[in-house]
């Protein structure tokens, strides 16, 4: 009896050792695309004309609630932070923009009135696409609403409507409440 359970499991054993790790592929490993972490969204909006300059905030536990001057028109610089250990706050906004052909910034805003378009000192991709990292908005009347931005990686297009036009997947997605008053 113990020489058939010797015949049997040592070529079981052969085989799950030749399947497991007898291949030469480990000198090839898999790239691991490892995401960033981003805990913080700040908002740097400077009013067209002056040298007022507001900070807002968001984080998972809390968001800083937008308020613009109604008929004006404002810069809007965003900026993604690591700031999961305060003694090392990393500015992921930097990665963005050095990978600016692997990122897309779009806002949306249920806020009538409230229209962006890319600022002049935006950053530019390899294919002259402005990526949203500087924008420039104008308020109309008085009204209150929600602006929510998306950090795209990878988008399919840069060009659309909808966050579901760009394709990708959102790296982050955050909404501010405005008053435009």
């Amino acid at each position: 009896m113990k020489t058939q359970f010797f015949k049997l499991v040592v070529p079981a054993i052969f085989l799950l050792c030749v399947s497991i790790s007898c291949s030469d592929d480990d000198d090839n490993p898999d790239a691991i695309n490892e995401e960033e972490t981003i805990t913080t969204v700040l908002l740097v909006v400077t009013e067209e004309g002056t040298t007022n300059v507001d900070t807002y905030t968001w984080t998972e536990s809390d968001q800083d609630d937008i308020v613009l001057d109604a008929d004006s028109t404002y810069n809007f610089k965003i900026q993604f932070l690591d700031q999961s250990d305060p003694t090392d706050v990393e500015d992921i906004t930097e990665e963005v923009i050095e990978e600016k052909d692997e990122h897309f910034v779009f806002y949306e805003t249920t806020t009538s009135g409230l229209t962006f378009a890319s600022a002049s000192d935006d950053t530019i991709d390899s294919d002259s696409v402005a990526i949203n990292i500087s924008t420039d908005w104008e308020t109309g009347d008085a009204t209150t609403g929600i602006i929510r931005a998306y950090l795209i990686h990878e988008p399919t297009t840069k060009t659309g409507s909808s966050r579901d036009d760009f394709g990708g997947e959102t790296d982050i997605e955050v909404d501010f409440n405005v008053t435009i008053q």
